[in-house]
């Protein structure tokens, strides 16, 4: 049996301009510095989101999961098991001219982060049907049409996960548990900061 061939990026998105940059940067700042009053004061739509994907990052980095961020892949004819289970259940599948992931791993997978637990199952019918494997990792436990119906289904390429799944090998680093405090403050700022 051949070995199936990694299907790698046709480019990489380029860095943040200066100018946003260093708005997110303040807001990420504020929020790493545990200034919390100051952050509900300056934050933007987004920070939470920002803020969820800066951790999320830090995690890949601290447990040296080797990853490269911002992967562009352009459309390719989508998998049709998602075509096949789209239809059977009157969902949406979401095809674009492009498709771009928040990280890309060594071993191919295309890495997302949500807030919600309910937008990452909507998430597999962005990235699923394009992704060789596709890991979609959330903060929010929530509900939601795409929730209920997708749960408790095996999809043949994709993984959904709170991002606490993370916790165990988070709790044996030395900075591990400050993550995981960030984590837990960050949920609880649900609803102050959008």
């Amino acid at each position: 049996m051949a070995n199936k061939v990694t299907r790698n990026p046709d480019e990489y998105r380029d860095p943040i301009s200066d100018r946003k940059g260093k708005k997110w940067e303040k807001i990420i700042s504020l929020f790493m510095e545990n200034r919390l009053d100051d952050l509900a004061i300056n934050h933007r739509t987004g920070a939470r989101g920002r803020i969820f994907s800066v951790l999320s990052s830090e995690i890949f980095n601290k447990l040296q999961i080797h990853f490269k961020p911002e992967p562009i892949f352009y459309h390719i004819k989508p998998n049709q098991w998602y075509i096949e289970f789209a239809k059977q259940h009157a969902i949406k599948l979401r095809t674009h001219d492009f498709y771009n992931p928040d990280l890309f791993l060594e071993d191919g997978t295309w890495v997302e982060v949500t807030l919600s637990e309910n937008t990452a199952y909507q998430k597999l019918f962005r990235y699923g049907h394009q992704a060789d494997k596709l890991l979609i990792l959330w903060l929010d436990k929530d509900g939601g049409y795409h929730k209920e119906t997708c749960q408790n289904v095996r999809f043949p390429n994709a993984e959904i996960s709170s991002i606490e799944c993370f916790n165990t090998q988070l709790e044996k680093l030395s900075s591990g548990p400050d993550i995981i405090s960030r984590l837990k403050t960050l949920k609880k700022l649900k609803g102050i900061i959008l």
